[in-house]
């Protein structure tokens, strides 16, 4: 996702170029609003860092609810709870922040809009009696989290939960376009010295003692026969050596090939 800024601007000089005016204002609008920020995980930790400090409890929810529907709802049901346990801590954290600044109000309209929420939850049942407490620093129930230490895991691991989601969940086809560019950019370079190779060899003609080059066939295509051999049912020996056969194949080693000079030179040796 590192590049999704890239395409970003590479869309808007498109359109820019086809004239879709309309397109680009929109296109624009949509950018500035963009709660993923890009796919930037730091920003959008930013943010929510943001919301909390500034008492922003709508947009805080807001934000969280845009995660939850474009990228917690498509994970798998296990890991649920580190969601839920996620979520309670950043609200958590947006209480304990009311409190560090002394915004009792502010404690209170969190309350009155979260209570029917939060209240059948056991994780919260304690937490309903923070705005009668004082001093809930020094509550044994409270004390943990004004630690600083409690507050950067925190942000540590929304950092690290939202980073692994991103980096693992499926994208479109256009953001495939730097590795495609890289792996052609490759095969051309593997091309043009097979070229340089080949006129070298038709140079020297038969005798030349250059070294043939080995052309290794695609990785993929040996993975796919190697999932092949175990969708047969071959044991994992079995499955190892047609791996090897299929990669010996593009060598002088071939097992093919072998068997067929040899019966070559045989043949001479008889004449």
């Amino acid at each position: 996702m590192a590049h999704a800024q890239f395409l970003d601007e590479m869309i808007r000089e498109y359109l820019l170029y086809k004239g879709f005016g309309s397109t680009l204002k929109a296109f624009d609008a949509e950018l500035k609003a963009d709660k993923m920020k890009s796919f930037r995980v730091d920003k959008i930790v930013d943010q929510l860092i943001y919301f909390i400090n500034n008492y922003d409890l709508i947009s805080l929810r807001d934000l969280w609810g845009h995660l939850n529907r474009h990228l917690f709802s498509k994970l798998e049901s296990h890991y649920l709870p580190s969601v839920r346990k996620l979520e309670n801590a950043v609200l958590k954290m947006f209480l304990i922040n009311t409190v560090f600044n002394s915004k009792p109000d502010k404690m209170n309209e969190f309350f009155v809009k979260m209570t029917p929420e939060l209240q059948n939850q056991a994780e919260w049942k304690d937490w309903f009696v923070l705005p009668y407490i004082k001093n809930p620093e020094e509550n044994p129930t409270f004390s943990l989290h004004f630690t600083k230490q409690w507050q950067d895991t925190l942000w540590v691991s929304v950092h690290n939960f939202l980073a692994t989601i991103i980096q693992f969940m499926p994208i479109p086809t256009l953001m495939h376009f730097e590795d495609d560019a890289t792996r052609i950019s490759k095969l051309e370079e593997r091309n043009e010295s097979l070229k340089k190779r080949l006129i070298l060899l038709l140079d020297r003609g038969p005798q030349s003692s250059v070294t043939p080059c080995q052309v290794e066939p695609p990785q993929h295509l040996l993975d796919d026969f190697y999932v092949i051999a175990q969708e047969n049912n071959l044991g994992e020996s079995q499955a190892r050596s047609l791996r090897s056969i299929i990669k010996n194949m593009s060598s002088s080693a071939s097992p093919i090939l072998g068997r067929k000079e040899s019966a070559l030179g045989k043949r001479r040796e008889r004449k």
